[in-house]
């Protein structure tokens, strides 16, 4: 990890709002999709509220290993559980909730079109400046590098970085001071209550 990692937690409020501004983006534009498809896991939401927003029936997933918890990248990016659905001869928008490396989208655009589909395009809550592939839609564009943690996420990745910097068993105040001091992450005590309560089902006791 760089010494330079930072993070901010993502709440649903914005999640909500960077969704509903991708779907005006793709209302806005001429492209019209048959079937969303969301990468698994952290595209399921933002999949299903564009599907809202854009009235589109059909929805399903697809999942992509790219990074593990705490933000670890893994060597390659694999394809873990593929698409079963027809796909042929059909507009495909593939939705996540991040676009960093770019290398998560393109592996699952590359399967996508294997699958023989007409067109696939893509959308994302959040695009980096450093990605490689730059989504078709995007709700906002991060020009400062930050590890963003979304609400469905954040008990994986804060338990991450505690297990890390050997601070499990810290009490809850120094627990909070390193997040902040590490990360630049500002963690409220009873969000950090909540990730605690759930240890068990990371860690072995």
């Amino acid at each position: 990890m760089e010494k330079n990692f930072t993070a901010r937690i993502v709440d649903l409020t914005e999640v909500y709002e960077m969704a509903y501004q991708v779907s005006q983006k793709i209302s806005d534009s001429p492209s019209n999709f048959d079937v969303v498809v969301g990468i698994s896991r952290g595209g399921f939401p933002p999949a299903r509220l564009v599907c809202d927003f854009l009235n589109i029936k059909t929805l399903t997933a697809v999942q992509v290993r790219h990074y593990t918890a705490g933000g670890q990248a893994k060597e390659e990016v694999e394809i873990t559980d593929p698409i079963d659905i027809d796909l042929k001869g059909k507009n495909i928008l593939v939705v996540d909730d991040v676009n960093d490396s770019g290398k998560t989208l393109k592996a699952a655009v590359d399967h996508i079109k294997r699958k023989g589909a007409k067109a696939v395009k893509t959308a994302v809550l959040h695009e980096k400046e450093n990605t490689s592939l730059s989504a078709d839609f995007a709700g906002a564009y991060q020009t400062e590098w930050k590890w963003l943690m979304y609400q469905w996420a954040v008990t994986e990745d804060l338990l991450e970085f505690l297990k890390k910097d050997e601070m499990l068993s810290a009490d809850k105040e120094e627990m909070l001071q390193h997040l902040s001091d590490k990360y630049d992450l500002n963690v409220q005590t009873e969000l950090l209550d909540k990730v605690l309560a759930m240890k068990s089902n990371y860690f072995d006791n």
